[in-house]
């Protein structure tokens, strides 16, 4: 087996790109997450409103504050302490009752079994080092009878040989999803 990413890298390569991240996100130019992916992922997830939901893997809180205009009573742990940041900074700009914890959705020790009635993490189980670690936190953390609501990337579409061609004069020309078996272990 190959070795494992570490969580502290995971936190430290999102702490870099926080910045770029959370502008990009806000100002909503992620095309197929604004109008593919939270879409689907909202009806996915059913009504949640009045319930207790964690957001595993939050980031800034986009997603957060998302279910909690829709009524939910959210927390979101994030690894990087400056998602984190900046979601309590937009928190106090906008409050919405959330709590953020700077966690990781591996060690939910510091809540209670049986503490939410969902646990909702879109596309972030997939930058964790450990899914059986996070799988079984969540079994822990949710009320018997709880909704468990979660969206990855295919894992054929996060691979090192995964990117635009290019022709001589730099114009994409298609695109190639290569080294799927490749257990190597690399950060995109």
């Amino acid at each position: 087996m190959s070795p494992q990413i570490r969580e502290s890298e995971v936190a430290e390569q999102w702490d870099r790109n926080a910045d770029v991240w959370t502008d990009q996100v806000r100002n909503h130019w992620d095309i197929f997450r604004e109008h593919w992916n939270n879409p689907a992922f909202i009806e996915f997830a059913g009504d949640l409103s009045g319930k207790t939901v964690l957001d595993a893997g939050c980031g800034e809180g986009h997603n957060t504050r998302m279910f909690a205009r829709r009524g939910a009573r959210m927390t979101g742990v994030d690894l990087s302490p400056k998602m984190i940041e900046f979601a309590r900074t937009e928190e106090l700009r906008e409050p919405l009752g959330i709590r953020y914890e700077r966690a990781s959705f591996t060690d939910l020790a510091n809540f209670g079994k049986d503490s939410f009635d969902a646990v909702v993490s879109t596309m972030a189980l997939m930058d964790g080092p450990d899914f059986p670690g996070a799988i079984r936190e969540f079994a822990l953390v949710l009320r018997p009878g709880g909704t468990l609501a979660y969206s990855i990337l295919h894992p054929c579409f996060s691979t090192k040989g995964f990117g635009w061609v290019r022709d001589d004069s730099g114009r994409a020309i298609k695109f190639t999803v290569a080294d799927y078996f490749n257990e190597e272990v690399w950060i995109d």
